[in-house]
This record gives structure tokens, sequence and C-alpha cells, in this order.
């Protein structure tokens, strides 16, 4: 999911922007690698400890219903009243886990759901506000309506203090709420996982709860995701395509053997998620902002794009403005599995690594599938796209 997290289809990027940016996201506001044993020591300290036989959480349809008839009075419209009542819902400590640091929530209404965002932007986490965004969950049989943006600070009563790079503490009226993103700094990919050929960006905890390993592969100029299958977050499946391509069962992300290496790669993930921009629209909206080293990921962006060199775009790829970001798509979005079979095909035919890995890279693919049109990520505080299509849309509040 992206900020209202959002995902639109809307016009062509090259309008926007000068080079072919293949896949845009919008900005404005709204060690060592580790063994097997290491990895369980950081997601001890990183998740809650599981008793062995915790009974089921069961989510059930009386408490949808009941919560749905709950009276309430609150101004929906007044960003500061909707602000208040969340944070007076929040426990006292928080962890953001996924990657672009959005805490995700949702909150039913006056027989509507509402899905929104408390955000720490990587760009401007230190200015001493937070971007919070809410608006009515998305649904395939209409377009997203309008959301709702504001960033609080000082001038709302709000104060925001970085305790460190992974915990922020957020007051306001006399609450404290600790904020605490996950410190993934030695989370690599483990010996052998990685060619010689290839740059480690950094982790992606995506908000499906999936762990990638984002890479860049430079003979091939192409950007992968590779799983990393601690925690196991999904069961995956054999598909009709390869016995080489599995597919998750509750995210519908496919993932391909690789054959050069012992490591399975993103190759799809299904549209629909990206049209209701929802938790499983991929990892491309989670990249590893906390982790990346120096320039690595603006360099990696520009071996891809180098017209974006004259674009002076930050190291994280955003343009001056703050307005636009390089979206990394590599993976193909999919109506039907069978979609896939191209790259299933140009993988079994290419052995040379430059071709081998290009074959997995499927960002023009992802602009032809809506006609030419490229992903645009719209911050909370933009207007969703009058010429995008029904289905697309700012992205579910997770």
């Amino acid at each position: 999911m992206t900020s209202p997290k959002s995902v639109a289809i809307p016009g062509n990027a090259e309008e926007k922007k000068g080079p072919k940016m293949n896949v845009l996201r919008s900005l404005k506001p709204l060690g060592q690698p580790i063994s097997a044993i290491a990895a369980v020591a950081v997601l001890s300290a990183l998740l809650p400890c599981a008793a062995p036989a915790a009974p089921l959480k069961l989510h059930t349809n009386q408490e949808m219903i009941e919560e749905l008839l709950q009276p309430n009075d609150l101004d929906v419209k007044n960003p500061n009243a909707v602000f208040e009542a969340v944070f007076d819902a929040l426990p006292s400590k928080v962890t953001v886990y996924p990657t672009e640091s959005y805490y995700y929530f949702t909150f039913p209404l006056n027989g509507i759901v509402y899905a929104g965002n408390i955000r720490f932007d990587a760009w401007d986490q230190f200015d001493g506000k937070v971007h919070f965004a809410y608006f009515v969950e998305y649904a395939y049989w209409r377009k997203p309506l309008e959301p709702v943006y504001k960033k609080f600070g000082p001038d709302d009563g709000v104060q925001v203090t970085q305790v460190n790079k992974f915990l922020y503490k957020v007051s306001f009226k006399g609450k404290t709420v600790e904020f605490e993103l996950p410190d993934l700094s030695n989370v690599k990919p483990a010996p052998g996982m990685l060619r010689a050929d290839e740059v480690y960006i950094g982790p992606s905890w995506d908000e499906s709860g999936v762990q990638f390993f984002l890479v860049f592969n430079k003979t091939a100029k192409t950007f992968l995701y590779i799983l990393n299958s601690t925690p196991k977050m999904d069961q995956y499946i054999a598909s009709s395509i390869s016995p080489a391509a599995t597919i998750g069962i509750r995210t519908s992300f496919v993932l391909y053997k690789d054959k050069l290496v012992d490591r399975q790669i993103l190759i799809g993930d299904f549209i629909g998620h990206t049209m209701l921009n929802d938790y499983f629209d991929g990892p491309f909206d989670q990249l590893p902002d906390n982790y990346v080293q120096g320039n690595a990921l603006l360099d990696a962006i520009i071996e891809v794009e180098p017209g974006l060199k004259n674009e002076k775009a930050d190291r994280y790829g955003a343009d001056p403005t703050g307005e636009f970001r390089y979206g990394i798509t590599s993976y193909k979005y999919y109506g039907e599995v069978t979609e896939l079979q191209p790259i299933i095909d140009c993988a079994a035919q290419n052995g040379d690594p430059a071709k081998y890995y290009k074959c997995f890279d499927s960002t023009k693919a992802n602009e032809e599938e809506e006609s030419g049109t490229a992903f645009l990520k719209a911050k909370p505080q933009e207007k969703p796209d009058e010429n995008a299509p029904d289905a697309a849309g700012e992205k579910q509040g997770k």
C-alpha cells in the first residue's frame, strides 16, 4: 500500500517528467550476512513472543456488524478531530513494520470502514512533524472517494521527538505514543545468495508481512526482489505455468526459483491488489529507505534510467520538487497467472546472466498493462486522478 497510500493508475509518466520514469510515485506530503541462528535472534527481538499453545484469535462477523452499528458523532471531514480520535485509540507503544514507515489502521464509523496511516517519511522524518491520512476504503465498483490528509506538528499541539533512527515519540494533549521501527540493519542475504555482479540495496518489509531483499543486478541493469523466507509469512502452492513458480495463497505473490542462484525471485502480483491499493500490492512502496547506504539506490536507478541524472533526483530517487519518486516494480501485475508465461519461457531459454535476469524486469510490461500508462503513487492530500480507471485509486489504509 502506498500513502493513503495510493496507487492511482493515471496518465503517462513521460508527460509528468522528461525521461522515461517507468514507474513514478508521488512524494508530495501527504553488517555482515546473518546466519539462520542470528536471523532468529533478530526476529525474536522484533516480534512478540508467541506462546506455543496460544489460542486461536477469531475475527467474527458479529464483531464487524456491532462495530458498524455503534453510533459516533466524529466529524470525519475534520482531520484534527479524526487525528485526535485515532491517537486517543492507540496504545502507548506501537510497532511500524513496513520499511517506508507507514503505521496503517482502519476504523468503522456509522456504517462505513475508513482506512488510513500515520507516517514518518524518510525524506522529511527529522522535521518534527508527522503525516496523517485517511479515506473510505476502496472498492472495485467505484472510483475512490477523496482522501483527507494533513501534516501535524507543533502548530497543531503535536510534538514529534526522534529518540533514535528507529524510535519516535509523539505527544498530543497529555498523551505520548512511542512508534518503534524495527531495526533491520543486520538483516542481509545469506552467503551465496548474491552474485558478484549484484548490489544489495537493503531489506524491504512489505505491509503484507512478507520480507524481501532489494537487489540490483548490474549486468542486466534490473532490480530484483528476492524473498527473505525468515519469517514465513505465507504458504506457497505450485503454479500451472512452471514447476519453478509458486504462488502465495494469502498474498498472490508469484515466486520463481532462480536457476543460477539458490533463491526465489518475485515475478508477479495480482493486479487487483494495485487497484485496491491494499496490503498485497507488492513491495514497490516499501523500499528500504532507512537502510540505503549513500547513493546506492540512486546510482542503481540512474543505471536503469540515465535520463534521471539530469533531473537532480535525491538519493531516494525523488525529484527536486518532492512530487515524484521513481518506483521499482520489476515484477509483473497479472490478471491471470498464465500472463506470466512469457517470463517463464524467457528464463528457460536464456542461460547468459545478462539476458536471463532481464527476463524478470517487467517494468515495461506493467506500463503496457494499462494501455501505456504508468503506475503513479499519489500522496494523500492529492485528489484521485479523474481520468484514472474506476477501479484505481488511493491505497487502502492498511
